[in-house]
């Protein structure tokens, strides 16, 4: 019994439907009361389309049930379930008797392209317009009764249909373009336009899964700008914000230099602080690219700790990728001391053993380095 209310409760649960298949089940459901229209009053319909109009209702009353039991309808479903709509709503139409009835029915031949341009691919958009506005001109044209008053019910027919897909079109290009934005604000940094925080640890669990699963080592490079404070304080933060361009700008060609695109993740995590994680590459030699390229692009330098481990698969239900990475940085952090305790601009690797890739954080990786962690001092 239980399991049955479970069942009720997850088929009635609005949030079970995207907005499309929830104005497929609503535009659907307006359609029925045209049947008891046809039976209360028989002048409504022409004469013999009561059962015609039976059969309609029928396929609405299916459309509404496949919607309702998938929830999200698929882009083919959408299709189909919407050129029969569409089709009914015609037949419908032609079956009225009254002329403003039929014109009132056929104007609802805009709905599924609307719907279809709220959250389709454009050439199922496309191509359900089209076939609304042949069926809407084609139907305005057989009731018109004369050359210009046709030329003027067309028109009207094909418009009633364009205008609300344009419309509707047009805002959710902006839509989509201000989601992209927004999404681009919230995991890119606005100074250096390298990733950030959440964008570095969204960017990183593809990374460490391709990793685990071929027991691929990553390395984690964390960068620091020698002296940052010093610049700020004499020349003020306008120089040290162009200090921090220069800087991720030669780190970002340093790597695109040494890694592919897709085995790399460069961000600033704060401050005068960047960190990289890659795959197919050995601490050594992207330390040292970077190192060159700050010191004859930028006019400071940067010290960097690295750490060089293999990831191994582990078990779990899921992954708490922050606990995780968090773990790493802290490992390269311990070598970022050594480095800036030894004179700065150069590169410290703090070797760990193999750790996990599980569910809920790291298994605790052992610092091999024998530098104890200290307070760095620009």
């Amino acid at each position: 019994m239980e399991r049955r209310n479970r069942s009720v409760r997850s088929l009635l649960a609005v949030d079970r439907f995207d907005a499309r298949t929830g104005t497929v089940i609503a535009s659907a459901s307006g359609a029925l009361p045209l049947l008891v229209l046809g039976v209360v009053s028989p002048t409504f319909l022409k004469a013999g389309a009561l059962p015609v109009l039976t059969a309609i209702v029928a396929f609405t009353l299916v459309t509404v049930l496949i919607s309702v039991r998938a929830g999200r309808l698929t882009d083919p479903q959408f299709t189909v379930l919407g050129s029969g709509g569409m089709i009914g709503v015609a037949i419908s139409a032609y079956l009225i008797a009254d002329p403003s009835g039929a014109r009132a029915v056929t104007s609802m031949l805009a709905v599924v392209p609307a719907i279809a341009a709220s959250g389709s691919p454009p050439k199922v958009t496309v191509s359900l317009t089209a076939a609304s506005v042949a069926m809407a001109t084609g139907l305005t044209f057989m009731g018109a009764t004369s050359g210009a008053v046709t030329f003027v019910a067309v028109g009207a027919a094909a418009t009633i249909v364009l205008v609300p897909v344009l419309l509707i079109a047009t805002m959710r290009r902006s839509l989509v373009a201000v989601t992209e934005r927004l999404e681009t604000l919230a995991y890119t940094d606005p100074l250096t336009g390298l990733l950030n925080r959440r964008g570095m640890l969204t960017g990183v669990e593809t990374m460490l899964d391709a990793a685990a699963s071929s027991d691929d080592p990553v390395t984690v490079l964390v960068i620091d700008v020698d002296h940052f404070k010093t610049v700020n304080d004499e020349y003020g933060h306008a120089a040290g914000d162009t200090v921090l361009v220069t800087v991720a700008e030669a780190i970002s060609a340093a790597v695109c230099g040494s890694v592919p695109a897709d085995d790399v993740v460069v961000a600033r995590i704060g401050g005068e602080e960047f960190v990289v994680l890659c795959r197919h590459v050995t601490p050594t030699d992207l330390q040292s690219a970077i190192l060159e390229r700050v010191r004859t692009h930028c006019q400071v330098t940067v010290s960097i700790g690295a750490v060089h481990a293999l990831v191994v698969h582990g078990d779990g239900e899921s992954r708490d990728v922050e606990a995780f990475v968090d773990q790493l940085i802290r490992v390269a952090d311990r070598a970022l001391y050594a480095a800036k305790n030894e004179g700065r601009d150069r590169g410290v690797q703090a070797r760990a053993e193999a750790f996990r890739w599980k569910s809920e954080s790291a298994i605790p990786i052992k610092i091999l380095t024998d530098e104890p962690p200290r307070r760095r001092v620009g």
